[in-house]
């Protein structure tokens, strides 16, 4: 029997492009590119091989030259990344065949990979080398940290604990009491056995672990009571301590602490906010991680913010950008600051 020849697959002529782009499109990527150029955001060598996406491009520099303000970092990975917006906030559509024009720069910033860190021994050693110093060098990494990279900290994880276990109150028995209406007393000890208990915080941290220290002095305002305790001299300890390590960390806290950060660039948040860079917990592996992982399954579930700042810059201004690099030149600082103490911390353990 005769054999059928086999099918020829159909091929494109080499004329014909691979890729079609729209001519608009291409002319406000360009547009972009000047800006950024204009702006001295984008260098050269920033720029990726390869990469047919002028957008992407632009990022990768913009990214690669925060990363050379920020410097070498052993525990946190910042993204910084970017949006193309209309004069209306919104991503620009095509409408009759054009494509609306590029108005604004949406720059903003996150981690992009958060990890655990167990700082708990250390900064317990930090209290035995001097009266509270462990609780100030955690109480200026959580104060300073909320302005330019927020960590999930013991009074955080007690405070998502509550929202989120113990409807809002300080421990379980109400949320007990709405759960098992009906059910004896064995049902409700095997429903608090399935729970995160104020019992499990207390033995997961110790009580100054979960409050902010009093300030003192003229900047605290009058008081009726005298506070438990009050945060450390960093500037003393950084002179006195003999060991070397504990000298750097309330260093590196005091420098941290002298920075002049506000919350400028917070983002508009929408839904649950699980914008933090780092956990930190106790012990490896200890309560910390299951509030938050439940934390994030929870606003998974809905809207949630997971920036730590953004910027809204025009596009019609390349001195906005300028601008706002000089603005976060103490937050880069701060970023710098905070991994070298998280990574000091950890090591300890």
């Amino acid at each position: 029997m005769p054999v059928s020849p086999l099918l020829a697959l159909p091929s494109l002529k080499s004329g014909i492009p691979l890729s079609v782009a729209s001519t608009t499109q291409a002319s406000a990527n360009a547009a972009l590119c000047r800006f950024l150029i204009n702006a001295g955001a984008v260098r050269e060598n920033d720029l990726p091989d390869g990469e047919a996406d002028p957008l992407k491009a632009c990022q990768h520099a913009i990214d690669a030259w925060i990363k050379r303000q920020i410097g070498p970092l052993h525990c946190l990975q910042p993204r910084f990344a970017i949006n193309v917006l209309d004069e209306h906030g919104h991503h620009p559509a095509t409408r009759e065949g054009r494509q609306a024009p590029y108005a604004q720069l949406d720059v903003y910033w996150c981690e992009y990979s958060e990890a655990e860190w167990p700082v708990g021994r250390s900064l317990e050693a930090l209290n035995k080398a001097m009266p509270h110093l462990g609780s100030t060098v955690l109480q200026v990494l959580r104060q300073q940290g909320r302005y330019v990279y927020p960590l999930f900290t013991p009074d955080i994880a007690e405070d998502v604990a509550s929202y989120v276990y113990w409807q809002g109150e300080m421990d379980e028995e109400a949320a007990l009491d709405m759960m098992c209406e009906d059910s004896d007393d064995a049902d409700r000890e095997a429903m608090r056995e399935e729970m995160v208990t104020r019992g499990m915080l207390d033995v997961a941290y110790p009580e100054w672990a979960r409050r902010w220290l009093v300030q003192t002095g003229k900047s605290a305002g009058r008081r009726k009571h005298a506070p438990a305790w009050r945060p450390c001299s960093l500037r003393r300890a950084a002179k006195t301590l003999t060991d070397p390590c504990q000298r750097q960390i309330a260093a590196d806290a005091f420098a941290l602490s002298r920075l002049t950060l506000t919350d400028d660039f917070h983002p508009d948040i929408e839904g649950e906010y699980i914008g933090f860079g780092a956990v930190l917990s106790w012990e490896e592996g200890d309560v910390t991680t299951r509030i938050y992982d439940d934390l994030l399954n929870l606003a998974h579930q809905s809207e949630y913010c997971d920036r730590m700042g953004e910027v809204l810059i025009p596009l019609d201004d390349p001195g906005a950008l300028q601008a706002w690099f000089l603005r976060m030149g103490q937050r880069f600082e701060a970023i710098g600051l905070i991994d070298r103490l998280i990574h000091a911390l950890c090591d300890g353990h």
